[in-house]
């Protein structure tokens, strides 16, 4: 079993940083594999637009990387095949979308002028992807990000 599963968009960090990039990312992926197992962890990368990989899991490869609703079903996916303890997604939002939650404080003009609140919450939820925050009240998944800068090429 995998008790850390770190998910990402290879194609995106391939277009972000090159070949040469991704392998210096798959580098330290690894060495933080090694860290997480010498603290008893065991610690995979799951690449969500590997086809693959997401068959093996049961679920679809991402084929839009901007696309929430996809990214959310591939990460779904990920917990229903490992059912890891924690899951750390790589990159900013231009390797894995924020989910896009309809804001309940939107009120323009005078106030919050945000249609849409982004963030993780709903990854860290079973509920299928909804805009609704109130889908998302009950989190059951320990989810973190390790963020990139966005649109860095370096």
């Amino acid at each position: 079993m995998d008790d850390k599963i770190i998910v990402t968009n290879r194609s995106v960090l391939v277009r972000k940083y090159g070949s040469t990039g991704l392998a210096t990312i798959r580098k330290a992926l690894t060495a933080l594999a090694e860290a997480d197992r010498k603290r008893g962890l065991k610690s995979r990368v799951v690449y969500l637009d590997d086809k693959a990989s997401m068959k093996r899991m049961g679920g679809t490869a991402v084929k839009n990387v901007t696309d929430p609703r996809e990214s959310k079903a591939a990460i779904d996916s990920v917990f229903k095949s490992i059912d890891p303890d924690y899951l750390m997604i790589l990159g900013a939002p231009d390797v894995v979308p924020h989910q896009d939650l309809d804001n309940p404080a939107y009120s323009p003009p005078d106030d919050d002028d945000d249609a849409r609140a982004w963030g993780d919450l709903p990854y860290a939820c079973t509920a299928p992807y909804s805009r609704d925050p109130a889908h998302f009240v009950g989190p059951t998944r320990v989810i973190g990000r390790l963020p990139d800068l966005v649109n860095a090429k370096e």
